[in-house]
């Protein structure tokens, strides 16, 4: 193995570590282990209006976004050992990076519209205010 393959596994395992700790922390989020916060989690107006609507918004947000980051961590971890072991061109990482990037993303938009929606019917009628 050269140092330019190594250096390939090192950027692959260092995503797929990402991800695999994005999903430990949505995990951590939705349970209730780490309460609202301004550096972990999601972080939108509605989810940090309270402590319910932290819980509820991560419950809510949790199943798409935890699929989101498993689905781009393999998709990851395909393109960047098929580099190495078949001798692929560096390309075929950078597209396997970008496309787990946006697997990851699509994820993460999803679960966060499914927290926004559940949000909502706990204040249906409030409008919350933030300065």
């Amino acid at each position: 193995m050269n140092t330019e393959q190594l250096t390939l596994l090192i950027t692959t395992l260092i995503m797929v570590v990402i991800m695999a700790a994005m999903i430990w922390m949505m995990k951590a989020v939705a349970s209730g282990a780490i309460k609202p916060n301004p550096w972990v989690g999601l972080r939108t107006t509605a989810l940090m209006h309270c402590e319910t609507c932290w819980l509820l918004g991560h419950h809510a947000a949790a199943s798409k976004s935890i699929w989101g980051f498993a689905s781009a961590a393999v998709v990851m971890a395909v393109a960047g050992i098929a580099t190495v072991a078949v001798e692929l061109s560096e390309v075929v990482l950078a597209i396997g990076l970008i496309l787990g990037m946006v697997i990851m993303v699509t994820g993460l938009i999803l679960g966060l519209r499914d927290a926004n929606r559940a949000v909502a019917k706990i204040h249906a009628g409030e409008r919350i205010i933030t300065d």
